[in-house]
């Protein structure tokens, strides 16, 4: 699985240096919402992208993250009460009289 991310990782590296070399210079106009950008250069927009997108992929691995802390703390807690309770069974008295074979 690794090999194939890191072709993936390379080929979208060799993708986006290609890019950008091969429009050097290119000027365009860049419509964000209700703005209007013109004549930006089209490897600063590449290069903008790029970095929220990043930033937007690492946003959401701190959620999952958290939510996996969450869980792990959730379970952690889950098994305290039981070990609790199996602690609390081990320590009952026994009151019962034995029971007699017929």
């Amino acid at each position: 699985m690794w090999i194939i991310r890191g072709i993936i990782l390379l080929a979208g590296t060799v993708g986006i240096i290609w890019l950008g070399t091969d429009n050097a210079g290119t000027k365009v106009t860049f419509y964000l919402f209700n703005h209007i950008f013109s004549e930006v250069t089209l490897n600063l927009i590449v290069l903008l992208s790029f970095v929220s997108g990043m930033i937007l992929w690492a946003i959401g691995a701190w959620i999952r993250e958290m939510q996996l802390m969450l869980q792990l703390r959730k379970g952690k807690k889950e098994r305290d009460k039981l070990l609790d309770e199996i602690a609390d069974l081990r320590n009952m008295p026994l009151d019962e009289e034995p029971v007699e074979e017929r």
